[in-house]
């Protein structure tokens, strides 16, 4: 569970990334999707999750608090049911599991590749991904992106956006995984470009904590 954490965490990650170009505005998920990216420099919210495996079994409800900003910066800390702090200065992440008292550093770039993370990471998304416009739903526009690569660890993602008073909002994120089970997060009380201290995107060791230096 707590791999299946972090990979979606990593999805979301690269929202601290680099801005898309500027397209023709449209009323489905990609134009959406794409306005919400080259308009959002920075971002906090809480937010819920929760893995249903392939037989639709629905997994704990996860609840945490999310910041980024770009380029490659966030925390990501999850408050139930069990705590865990992901955090990235741009360089390096750093995964804490309080129950475990232990921490893994991974190199970002690293730990970033290959992961849903790339479908919000820059100006190749269109080479890494398949974008299409899905059926409105829930009061949001839906769009799909699927992999090119067919190795992929996951088969989907879908984002679900609607368009505020302020631009595009990002409220729910959905990933299918190789194994078909599905994350569902959904974003609430959200602030956007928010102007936040470098401090939350630093992370200082406990003391007598173990370390697992993946870099």
């Amino acid at each position: 569970m707590q791999a299946y954490r972090r990979l979606f965490v990593l999805a979301l990650a690269c929202a601290a990334a680099v801005p898309l170009p500027a397209m023709a505005a449209a009323a489905d998920g990609v134009a959406l999707l794409r306005g919400w990216l080259r308009e959002t420099r920075s971002g906090s919210a809480d937010f819920t999750q929760q893995v249903v495996d392939a037989k639709g079994a629905p997994g704990a409800v996860s609840r945490g608090h999310f910041d980024f900003a770009r380029p490659g910066r966030f925390r990501w800390s999850y408050s139930a049911p069990y705590r865990q702090d992901i955090v990235s200065d741009g360089s390096t992440i750093w995964t804490y599991d309080h129950d475990l008292d232990q921490v893994t550093l991974t190199r970002a770039s690293r730990a970033l590749a290959g992961t849903p993370a790339a479908l919000l990471a820059g100006a190749d998304i269109d080479a890494v991904f398949k974008l299409a416009p899905l059926p409105a739903a829930d009061g949001l526009q839906w769009v799909q992106a699927t992999p090119r690569d067919n190795d992929s660890s996951f088969a989907w993602v879908r984002i679900g956006l609607r368009d505020g008073a302020q631009g595009p909002e990002l409220v729910r994120m959905q990933l299918r995984d190789a194994f078909r089970r599905t994350s569902d997060i959904t974003f609430t009380a959200q602030q956007r470009n928010p102007a936040l201290p470098a401090a939350t995107f630093r992370f200082a060791i406990p003391a007598g904590a173990a370390v697992l230096d993946q870099r």
